[in-house]
């Protein structure tokens, strides 16, 4: 039975962007120099901290911390810098997270790159003293009107592991945008693909939120649905 067709081509998507982008550092570092035009000094936070498109991410993990701006770095301080190009969108994140011995300020340690890739823009991280890249990368979809479309986090070399966020627009006009978030792990211990998602040894958990969204785009309510033996089963609705 193929039920997770979609999700492992995603990860064998992510396996070939991981062979494509493992000999472009310089590219990509060039690149970044000739069009940064603004950054941001931020404290660390998950993920892709500041610079990720997700507004949903605090909302599904819980204590999530996304990192904040910083106008001044303090010696001994992790912190990160966001390059972006003149339109606003990121061209990379450096991260500085190696302490001096000296107690000066931290040292970079990696550089995650943002670059265009079939259409899609993707990242990758380079470790700063190995040249090596890491096997996690994100996948971020935008539709015709740039509205995010989809966010993915995933890890390369086969593992078959999907974090998924897929946004719906249809019902905007409400001021509803539903967000179907799926978290795939198709080699996971104890389950088996021929099980549909809802059901005991799935490898994936899959929720369903409908977001409340005012004219200025502020999220206003919560709607949230699991997916419990292949339907959507109401879980809660908060109020923000």
């Amino acid at each position: 039975m193929e039920l997770y067709g979609y999700w492992d081509a995603l990860s064998v998507e992510c396996d070939e962007f991981h062979a494509y982008a493992h000999d472009r550092l310089d590219e990509f570092r060039i690149y970044t120099e000739k069009n940064v035009c603004s950054q941001k000094i931020c404290t660390y936070g998950g993920w892709l901290g500041i610079a990720s498109p997700s507004t949903l991410t605090k909302f599904i993990i819980r204590n999530f911390k996304p990192g904040k701006v910083i106008k001044n770095i303090k010696p001994g301080q992790l912190h990160r810098r966001v390059l972006y190009d003149n339109s606003g969108k990121p061209l990379a994140i450096e991260n500085y997270g190696t302490l001096s011995p000296d107690g000066g300020l931290a040292k970079r340690s990696e550089t995650i790159y943002f670059t265009d890739y079939k259409g899609c823009v993707w990242t990758a991280m380079f470790y700063e003293n190995h040249r090596w890249i890491q096997d996690e990368h994100f996948k971020i979809v935008y539709d015709d009107m740039q509205r995010l479309r989809g966010f993915y986090r995933i890890n390369a070399h086969d593992s078959q592991q999907v974090y998924a966020e897929e946004y719906d627009y249809s019902r905007a006009d409400e001021g509803i945008v539903v967000c179907l978030f799926t978290d795939y792990i198709g080699k996971a211990v104890h389950t088996s693909k021929d099980i549909p998602i809802g059901f005991k040894g799935s490898p994936a958990i899959q929720w369903r939120y409908e977001i409340n969204v005012d004219d200025k785009g502020r999220y206003t309510a919560l709607t949230t649905y699991k997916n419990t033996k292949g339907g959507f089963v109401f879980n809660e609705h908060v109020d923000f």
